[in-house]
């Protein structure tokens, strides 16, 4: 049998033990902890210093590449000038799309090589130009025009140099087509 004295003993033994460990944590671990505490912080004010820095220079890049984009685009207008505008300057070209905010740069291309660029009114008939249709969906009202209305139909609008390019140069043909005509009705 084992006597009250080891018991008692033993649990002061245990609560001793408690205590200086408690003691010594509190004391020597407290600044261990504060100096790997203070060594994160400062990992992660390098790391947060450096996604600032980094995203400032990706600011500038794109402040950049917009300039350039800019510049390239005005110099592509500039070209389809020359290139067009003798040929389509003073001709007028009818336009629909649902949403007209898609149309801004397109229109601006067209008035710089001089065409007159006038929003489609479903129901009437350009004589005067063709017809640029631009939608997900062909419209069906499309098969209603009559057979010597010229129209052009495409899903998207052009957002390409290219495209745009590719588009003026349909458009010549329109209108040299609808002048071929005339011509032969005169």
């Amino acid at each position: 049998m084992i006597h009250f004295r080891h018991h008692l003993l033993s649990l002061a033994a245990v609560f001793l033990a408690l205590g200086i460990g408690i003691l010594l944590g509190g004391t020597a671990g407290q600044s261990w902890f504060a100096l790997k505490e203070q060594e994160v912080l400062k990992n992660m004010e390098a790391k947060y210093d450096q996604a600032l820095r980094s995203n400032s220079e990706l600011k500038q890049q794109l402040n950049r590449i917009l300039a350039e984009m800019e510049r390239n685009h005005e110099e592509m207008e500039q070209l389809l000038a020359s290139r067009y505008a003798n040929e389509l300057k003073g001709s007028s070209v009818y336009v629909w799309h649902a949403d007209q905010q898609q149309l801004l740069r397109l229109k601006q291309i067209f008035r710089s090589v001089g065409v007159n660029v006038l929003a489609y009114r479903e129901g009437s008939i350009p004589s005067d130009g063709p017809l640029l249709v631009f939608g997900p969906v062909q419209p069906d009202w499309l098969s209603t025009l009559p057979n010597d209305c010229r129209w052009l139909y495409a899903e998207e609008v052009p957002d390409s140099p290219s495209k745009q390019w590719g588009l003026l140069e349909n458009v010549q043909k329109l209108l040299t087509e609808m002048r071929e005509a005339r011509e032969k009705n005169s």
